[in-house]
């Protein structure tokens, strides 16, 4: 899969999570709070590959992956440093 294909993906992902969300107020979801939901997501992904179930476990990946852009998102990021 090319990386602007699974960027497509990401960014659906974020609009469904903005879509459905739209009561909650991301700004006050600490950084904290981000990595449980996307941990939760990890376990869930981690189940669907003990249970063989591959494309259950990427759409988990989807999810968490989409969380993070989210955390992001709401939390002042900086870039790489070249360091």
């Amino acid at each position: 899969m090319k990386r602007e294909d699974v960027y497509k993906l990401i960014d659906s992902e974020r609009d469904y999570q903005e879509s459905r969300w739209q009561a909650s107020d991301d700004k006050e979801t600490s950084v904290a709070e981000w990595l449980i939901y996307i941990e939760h997501h990890v376990e869930q992904a981690k189940s669907a590959i003990y249970n063989i179930h591959k494309d259950e476990a990427l759409e988990h990946i989807r999810k968490l992956t989409a969380l993070g852009v989210a955390c992001m998102e709401h939390n002042e990021t900086k870039p790489r440093s070249n360091a």
